[in-house]
Protein backbone atom coordinates (compact mmCIF):
# COMPACT_ATOMS: atom_id res chain seq x y z
CA UNK A 1 0.00 0.00 0.00
CA UNK A 2 1.42 3.40 -0.98
CA UNK A 3 1.01 6.16 1.59
CA UNK A 4 1.50 9.75 0.47
CA UNK A 5 2.40 12.44 2.98
CA UNK A 6 0.20 15.50 2.54
CA UNK A 7 1.64 18.74 3.85
CA UNK A 8 -0.41 21.90 4.35
CA UNK A 9 -0.12 24.96 2.12
CA UNK A 10 0.39 28.22 3.96
CA UNK A 11 0.46 30.81 1.22
CA UNK A 12 -2.14 33.57 1.54
CA UNK A 13 -2.28 35.83 -1.49
CA UNK A 14 -4.37 38.89 -0.82
CA UNK A 15 -5.10 39.39 -4.50
CA UNK A 16 -5.02 37.40 -7.74
CA UNK A 17 -6.91 34.15 -7.12
CA UNK A 18 -5.36 32.59 -10.23
CA UNK A 19 -1.92 32.90 -8.66
CA UNK A 20 -3.19 31.12 -5.58
CA UNK A 21 -4.62 28.27 -7.62
CA UNK A 22 -1.37 27.84 -9.54
CA UNK A 23 0.67 27.80 -6.36
CA UNK A 24 -1.58 25.21 -4.76
CA UNK A 25 -1.14 22.93 -7.74
CA UNK A 26 2.68 22.99 -7.62
CA UNK A 27 4.48 19.80 -6.74
CA UNK A 28 6.77 20.08 -3.74
CA UNK A 29 10.46 19.39 -4.40
CA UNK A 30 12.68 18.81 -1.41
CA UNK A 31 14.43 21.95 -0.34
CA UNK A 32 17.86 22.05 -1.97
CA UNK A 33 20.64 24.45 -1.00
CA UNK A 34 21.93 27.06 -3.42
CA UNK A 35 25.09 26.04 -5.27
CA UNK A 36 26.93 28.76 -3.38
CA UNK A 37 26.38 30.75 -0.22
CA UNK A 38 24.52 34.01 -0.45
CA UNK A 39 25.22 37.05 1.57
CA UNK A 40 23.67 37.50 5.00
CA UNK A 41 23.60 40.96 6.53
CA UNK A 42 23.23 42.20 9.45
CA UNK A 43 41.85 49.10 -3.39
CA UNK A 44 45.01 50.23 -4.20
CA UNK A 45 47.84 49.23 -6.57
CA UNK A 46 49.92 47.96 -3.65
CA UNK A 47 47.08 45.68 -2.52
CA UNK A 48 46.75 44.26 -6.04
CA UNK A 49 50.49 43.63 -6.26
CA UNK A 50 50.43 41.89 -2.89
CA UNK A 51 47.62 39.61 -4.06
CA UNK A 52 49.63 38.64 -7.12
CA UNK A 53 52.71 37.85 -5.02
CA UNK A 54 50.71 35.64 -2.66
CA UNK A 55 49.09 33.85 -5.58
CA UNK A 56 52.46 32.41 -6.61
CA UNK A 57 52.66 30.10 -3.63
CA UNK A 58 50.46 27.92 -1.49
CA UNK A 59 49.92 29.53 1.88
CA UNK A 60 48.41 26.75 4.00
CA UNK A 61 46.78 23.44 3.24
CA UNK A 62 44.15 24.10 5.90
CA UNK A 63 42.97 27.37 7.47
CA UNK A 64 42.94 26.84 11.23
CA UNK A 65 41.30 29.53 13.44
CA UNK A 66 43.22 28.14 16.43
CA UNK A 67 46.62 28.67 14.77
CA UNK A 68 47.46 32.37 15.12
CA UNK A 69 50.02 32.55 12.31
CA UNK A 70 47.83 30.55 9.97
CA UNK A 71 44.64 32.44 10.76
CA UNK A 72 46.28 35.86 10.48
CA UNK A 73 46.44 35.30 6.71
CA UNK A 74 42.66 34.99 6.64
CA UNK A 75 42.29 38.06 8.88
CA UNK A 76 44.42 40.02 6.38
CA UNK A 77 42.18 38.94 3.51
CA UNK A 78 39.12 40.20 5.38
CA UNK A 79 40.80 43.50 6.23
CA UNK A 80 41.91 44.10 2.65
CA UNK A 81 38.29 43.80 1.45
CA UNK A 82 37.02 46.58 3.70
CA UNK A 83 38.18 49.71 1.89
CA UNK A 84 37.39 48.48 -1.65
CA UNK A 85 33.94 47.39 -0.46
CA UNK A 86 33.33 50.73 1.27
CA UNK A 87 34.18 52.53 -1.96
CA UNK A 88 31.86 50.22 -3.90
CA UNK A 89 29.01 50.98 -1.49
CA UNK A 90 29.73 54.71 -1.83
CA UNK A 91 29.65 54.51 -5.63
CA UNK A 92 26.51 52.34 -5.48
CA UNK A 93 24.72 54.92 -3.33
CA UNK A 94 25.81 57.65 -5.68
CA UNK A 95 24.46 55.96 -8.79
CA UNK A 96 21.17 55.05 -7.05
CA UNK A 97 20.71 58.32 -5.12
CA UNK A 98 17.59 59.39 -7.04
CA UNK A 99 15.87 56.09 -6.15
CA UNK A 100 16.57 56.08 -2.39
CA UNK A 101 13.74 57.03 -0.02
CA UNK A 102 14.24 60.26 1.92
CA UNK A 103 12.07 62.44 4.15
CA UNK A 104 11.20 64.58 1.14
CA UNK A 105 10.70 61.57 -1.16
CA UNK A 106 9.46 58.75 1.11
CA UNK A 107 7.95 56.74 -1.75
CA UNK A 108 11.15 56.26 -3.72
CA UNK A 109 11.71 52.59 -4.49
CA UNK A 110 14.78 51.86 -2.31
CA UNK A 111 14.52 51.71 1.48
CA UNK A 112 16.19 54.64 3.30
CA UNK A 113 19.67 54.59 4.87
CA UNK A 114 21.25 51.28 5.85
CA UNK A 115 17.91 49.52 5.42
CA UNK A 116 18.16 50.12 1.68
CA UNK A 117 21.86 49.79 0.89
CA UNK A 118 24.32 47.93 3.09
CA UNK A 119 27.53 45.95 2.82
CA UNK A 120 29.59 43.53 4.88
CA UNK A 121 32.80 41.51 4.78
CA UNK A 122 32.53 37.89 5.90
CA UNK A 123 34.01 37.19 9.31
CA UNK A 124 37.46 35.56 9.19
CA UNK A 125 36.01 32.33 10.61
CA UNK A 126 33.33 32.24 7.89
CA UNK A 127 35.99 32.87 5.22
CA UNK A 128 38.19 30.09 6.62
CA UNK A 129 35.27 27.64 6.76
CA UNK A 130 34.25 28.25 3.16
CA UNK A 131 37.85 28.16 1.91
CA UNK A 132 38.39 24.81 3.63
CA UNK A 133 35.11 23.50 2.24
CA UNK A 134 36.20 24.37 -1.29
CA UNK A 135 39.80 23.29 -0.81
CA UNK A 136 41.17 26.78 -1.51
CA UNK A 137 44.77 27.11 -0.32
CA UNK A 138 45.91 30.29 -2.08
CA UNK A 139 45.06 33.87 -1.19
CA UNK A 140 43.97 34.86 -4.70
CA UNK A 141 41.56 31.91 -4.80
CA UNK A 142 39.84 33.10 -1.65
CA UNK A 143 39.58 36.65 -3.01
CA UNK A 144 37.80 35.16 -6.03
CA UNK A 145 35.20 33.21 -4.02
CA UNK A 146 32.69 35.94 -4.87
CA UNK A 147 31.05 36.66 -1.53
CA UNK A 148 33.91 37.46 0.86
CA UNK A 149 32.63 40.99 0.37
CA UNK A 150 28.95 41.55 -0.27
CA UNK A 151 26.41 44.34 -0.65
CA UNK A 152 22.63 44.39 -0.69
CA UNK A 153 20.09 46.80 -2.16
CA UNK A 154 16.55 46.47 -0.77
CA UNK A 155 13.42 47.82 -2.46
CA UNK A 156 10.18 48.44 -0.62
CA UNK A 157 8.00 47.93 -3.70
CA UNK A 158 9.97 45.71 -6.10
CA UNK A 159 7.87 45.79 -9.27
CA UNK A 160 9.34 45.01 -12.71
CA UNK A 161 9.27 48.75 -13.44
CA UNK A 162 11.22 49.47 -10.26
CA UNK A 163 13.87 46.91 -11.13
CA UNK A 164 14.24 48.36 -14.64
CA UNK A 165 15.29 51.62 -12.97
CA UNK A 166 17.84 49.74 -10.86
CA UNK A 167 19.39 48.15 -13.97
CA UNK A 168 19.54 51.52 -15.72
CA UNK A 169 21.41 53.05 -12.77
CA UNK A 170 23.85 50.14 -12.50
CA UNK A 171 25.01 50.97 -16.01
CA UNK A 172 26.79 53.95 -14.44
CA UNK A 173 28.96 51.55 -12.41
CA UNK A 174 29.92 49.78 -15.63
CA UNK A 175 30.90 53.14 -17.14
CA UNK A 176 33.02 53.85 -14.05
CA UNK A 177 35.06 50.72 -14.65
CA UNK A 178 33.36 48.14 -12.44
CA UNK A 179 33.19 44.84 -14.28
CA UNK A 180 30.10 42.66 -14.01
CA UNK A 181 31.10 39.00 -14.22
CA UNK A 182 27.72 37.38 -13.59
CA UNK A 183 24.01 38.18 -13.27
CA UNK A 184 21.85 35.50 -11.63
CA UNK A 185 18.08 35.85 -11.61
CA UNK A 186 16.83 33.65 -8.76
CA UNK A 187 13.11 32.82 -8.82
CA UNK A 188 10.79 29.83 -8.61
CA UNK A 189 8.79 30.73 -11.73
CA UNK A 190 9.16 33.46 -14.38
CA UNK A 191 6.02 35.21 -13.08
CA UNK A 192 7.71 35.69 -9.69
CA UNK A 193 10.87 37.22 -11.14
CA UNK A 194 12.03 40.71 -10.18
CA UNK A 195 13.23 41.35 -13.70
CA UNK A 196 11.90 40.67 -17.19
CA UNK A 197 13.85 38.68 -19.78
CA UNK A 198 13.79 41.74 -22.02
CA UNK A 199 15.56 43.84 -19.37
CA UNK A 200 18.18 41.15 -18.81
CA UNK A 201 18.90 40.96 -22.54
CA UNK A 202 19.16 44.75 -22.85
CA UNK A 203 21.53 44.90 -19.89
CA UNK A 204 23.71 42.14 -21.31
CA UNK A 205 23.85 43.97 -24.65
CA UNK A 206 24.91 47.17 -22.86
CA UNK A 207 27.71 45.32 -21.04
CA UNK A 208 28.96 43.79 -24.30
CA UNK A 209 29.05 47.25 -25.88
CA UNK A 210 31.40 48.21 -23.02
CA UNK A 211 33.68 45.19 -23.56
CA UNK A 212 32.19 43.16 -20.72
CA UNK A 213 30.77 39.69 -21.16
CA UNK A 214 28.86 38.72 -18.02
CA UNK A 215 27.20 35.33 -17.69
CA UNK A 216 23.49 36.15 -17.46
CA UNK A 217 21.23 33.32 -16.34
CA UNK A 218 17.85 32.52 -14.83
CA UNK A 219 18.06 30.17 -11.86
CA UNK A 220 14.86 28.52 -10.59
CA UNK A 221 15.19 27.82 -6.86
CA UNK A 222 12.90 25.12 -5.36
CA UNK A 223 12.61 26.88 -1.98
CA UNK A 224 11.10 29.99 -3.60
CA UNK A 225 13.98 32.39 -2.91
CA UNK A 226 13.64 35.42 -5.20
CA UNK A 227 16.44 37.92 -5.84
CA UNK A 228 18.93 39.18 -8.41
CA UNK A 229 22.62 38.55 -7.69
CA UNK A 230 25.39 40.46 -9.46
CA UNK A 231 29.05 39.46 -9.22
CA UNK A 232 31.23 42.57 -9.56
CA UNK A 233 34.96 42.68 -10.08
CA UNK A 234 36.50 45.60 -8.20
CA UNK A 235 39.37 47.64 -9.68
CA UNK A 236 41.85 45.58 -7.59
CA UNK A 237 40.46 42.31 -9.07
CA UNK A 238 38.58 41.24 -5.93
CA UNK A 239 35.11 39.77 -6.55
CA UNK A 240 32.07 40.83 -4.52
CA UNK A 241 28.38 40.04 -4.67
CA UNK A 242 25.50 42.53 -4.89
CA UNK A 243 22.02 41.24 -4.03
CA UNK A 244 18.84 43.05 -5.10
CA UNK A 245 15.54 42.09 -3.47
CA UNK A 246 12.36 43.40 -1.85
CA UNK A 247 12.06 44.18 1.87
CA UNK A 248 9.65 41.31 2.55
CA UNK A 249 11.81 38.71 0.81
CA UNK A 250 14.80 40.00 2.79
CA UNK A 251 13.00 39.39 6.08
CA UNK A 252 12.23 35.80 5.04
CA UNK A 253 15.81 35.27 3.85
CA UNK A 254 17.34 36.45 7.14
CA UNK A 255 15.29 33.87 9.05
CA UNK A 256 15.56 31.08 6.46
CA UNK A 257 19.34 31.48 6.24
CA UNK A 258 19.71 29.84 9.66
CA UNK A 259 17.92 26.73 8.32
CA UNK A 260 20.21 26.74 5.27
CA UNK A 261 23.32 26.94 7.44
CA UNK A 262 22.13 24.25 9.85
CA UNK A 263 21.22 21.80 7.08
CA UNK A 264 24.61 22.31 5.42
CA UNK A 265 26.65 22.12 8.64
CA UNK A 266 27.79 25.74 8.33
CA UNK A 267 28.65 27.19 11.76
CA UNK A 268 26.54 30.11 12.95
CA UNK A 269 28.24 33.40 13.78
CA UNK A 270 29.26 33.20 17.49
CA UNK A 271 26.92 36.08 18.35
CA UNK A 272 24.01 33.82 17.38
CA UNK A 273 24.82 31.08 19.90
CA UNK A 274 21.29 31.19 21.42
CA UNK A 275 19.85 30.49 17.95
CA UNK A 276 22.41 27.72 17.38
CA UNK A 277 21.34 26.07 20.66
CA UNK A 278 17.68 26.31 19.63
CA UNK A 279 18.40 24.60 16.30
CA UNK A 280 20.59 21.94 17.93
CA UNK A 281 17.74 21.13 20.29
CA UNK A 282 14.76 21.05 17.91
CA UNK A 283 15.94 20.33 14.36
CA UNK A 284 17.13 16.75 15.06
CA UNK A 285 13.68 15.90 16.45
CA UNK A 286 11.82 16.54 13.18
CA UNK A 287 10.34 13.50 11.46
CA UNK A 288 9.88 13.20 7.67
CA UNK A 289 6.41 14.74 7.71
CA UNK A 290 7.64 17.72 9.73
CA UNK A 291 10.60 18.22 7.39
CA UNK A 292 8.25 18.28 4.39
CA UNK A 293 5.96 20.68 6.23
CA UNK A 294 8.90 22.98 6.96
CA UNK A 295 9.98 22.90 3.30
CA UNK A 296 6.48 23.83 2.19
CA UNK A 297 6.29 26.62 4.75
CA UNK A 298 9.61 28.15 3.61
CA UNK A 299 8.58 28.07 -0.05
CA UNK A 300 5.14 29.54 0.58
CA UNK A 301 6.68 32.21 2.81
CA UNK A 302 8.93 33.39 -0.01
CA UNK A 303 6.05 33.34 -2.48
CA UNK A 304 3.79 35.25 -0.13
CA UNK A 305 6.52 37.84 0.57
CA UNK A 306 6.99 38.40 -3.16
CA UNK A 307 3.32 39.30 -3.61
CA UNK A 308 2.64 41.47 -0.54
CA UNK A 309 1.32 44.86 -1.74
CA UNK A 310 3.77 47.78 -1.39
CA UNK A 311 3.72 49.79 1.84
CA UNK A 312 5.20 53.10 2.88
CA UNK A 313 8.80 52.95 4.10
CA UNK A 314 7.54 54.47 7.36
CA UNK A 315 5.53 51.32 8.15
CA UNK A 316 7.72 49.19 10.41
CA UNK A 317 7.97 45.47 9.73
CA UNK A 318 5.74 43.53 12.14
CA UNK A 319 6.78 39.83 12.31
CA UNK A 320 3.56 38.84 14.09
CA UNK A 321 1.44 40.10 11.20
CA UNK A 322 3.64 39.71 8.15
CA UNK A 323 5.17 36.25 8.52
CA UNK A 324 2.81 33.46 7.55
CA UNK A 325 1.44 31.59 10.61
CA UNK A 326 3.92 28.89 11.58
CA UNK A 327 2.41 25.36 11.41
CA UNK A 328 1.46 23.91 14.79
CA UNK A 329 2.93 20.55 13.84
CA UNK A 330 6.42 22.10 14.12
CA UNK A 331 8.27 23.26 17.26
CA UNK A 332 7.22 26.88 17.73
CA UNK A 333 10.72 27.84 18.86
CA UNK A 334 11.72 27.38 15.18
CA UNK A 335 9.10 29.83 13.90
CA UNK A 336 10.28 32.69 11.71
CA UNK A 337 8.73 35.09 14.20
CA UNK A 338 10.77 33.67 17.08
CA UNK A 339 13.98 33.53 15.02
CA UNK A 340 13.45 37.15 13.94
CA UNK A 341 13.09 38.26 17.55
CA UNK A 342 16.08 36.20 18.70
CA UNK A 343 18.19 37.66 15.89
CA UNK A 344 17.40 41.20 17.03
CA UNK A 345 18.23 40.30 20.65
CA UNK A 346 21.55 38.72 19.65
CA UNK A 347 22.50 41.75 17.56
CA UNK A 348 21.70 44.14 20.41
CA UNK A 349 23.72 42.04 22.87
CA UNK A 350 26.63 41.94 20.42
CA UNK A 351 26.67 45.75 20.10
CA UNK A 352 26.74 46.14 23.90
CA UNK A 353 29.77 43.87 24.14
CA UNK A 354 31.79 45.81 21.55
Amino acid sequence: MNIQLLTPKFIQYKNNNNNQTRQNNMSLPLLRPLKQDTVQFTGTKKVAEKAVDLSKKKVFEYWNPDDVKNFNEIVKIAQEFKKPLEKFEWDLRKCLKNLISTDSNPDNIIMPGKKGIKSRVKTPRAIAYKANLRGLTETWQIEQMGDVGGAREVMHKASLEDTDKIFDCLKDLVKQGYKIKEVENYRLNPKDSYVSQKTLEKFEKFCIEHDQYPEVKNKPIPNGYTAIHFTFELPDSKLIELQVMGRDVENIKEAEDFFYKYRNNIPFDPKYKPIQRTFDKYMPTLDDFQKETLNRYIKDSYMNARHIPPRSTKVKFNPEKEFLPFPYSLPQKLSFENIYKMTEECQKASKKNV
